[in-house]
């Protein structure tokens, strides 16, 4: 009788020993999956839904996700729409603790120069925020071209349609000095 109690307890410890391995098992590959989650896989899984992020330069922003390309995101509000660098964020909140993994179609293949053309074809009026602030830190105008890695944008009065006689000035403005570039009329 004695020996079926130690044994059923050395079977009972075992028991214990391998579910105690594939609990930690377990945990290991979640953490080596999400070791492999980007910001934009966050991103994407939020479409629709509000966060909050601050910016280079102490810049708060919010709205709601709209698109997620490579290295930035589109967010939307109350008819304002932003587009933020990724890189230019200090830190995102409501993101959620879930994710959506794997590529996001074309979407996810547009850079920031492909968003920047968009506005560019559309000749919105923008506000381009630049890393560093102060009081030269914001431009008003229109996206007039854009390169590989930086962006001409036309300086004009807020009052006037962008035409050659308007523009006061043409800036060209590095990829890497943008934190954000927000729609000037809402709609």
């Amino acid at each position: 009788m004695r020996w079926e109690q130690l044994f059923a307890d050395m079977e009972a410890q075992l028991a214990s020993a391998r579910q105690l391995d594939l609990e930690e098992e377990a945990a290991e590959q979640a953490r080596a999956e999400y070791s492999r989650v980007r910001l934009a896989d966050r991103l994407r899984l939020r479409r629709g839904e509000p966060v909050r992020a601050l910016l280079t330069g102490a810049v708060p922003v919010e709205g709601r996700v709209r698109a997620v390309g490579s290295g930035w995101v589109a967010l939307e509000d109350r008819g304002v729409e932003h587009l933020v660098p990724l890189g230019a964020v200090l830190w995102w909140e409501s993101l959620g603790r879930g994710w959506t993994p794997g590529e996001d179609g074309v979407a996810l293949r547009l850079g920031l120069g492909h968003a920047l053309r968009a506005l560019a074809r559309d000749r919105a009026r923008v506000r381009v925020r630049l890393a560093g602030g102060g009081p030269l830190g914001e431009l008003d105008g229109t996206v007039d071209r854009v390169g590989a890695d930086f962006v001409d944008l036309a300086l004009h009065p807020d009052d006037d349609y962008r035409r050659r006689g308007s523009v006061t000035a043409l800036r060209a403005v590095p990829f890497s000095a943008v934190v954000c570039v927000s729609s000037l009329t809402a709609g």
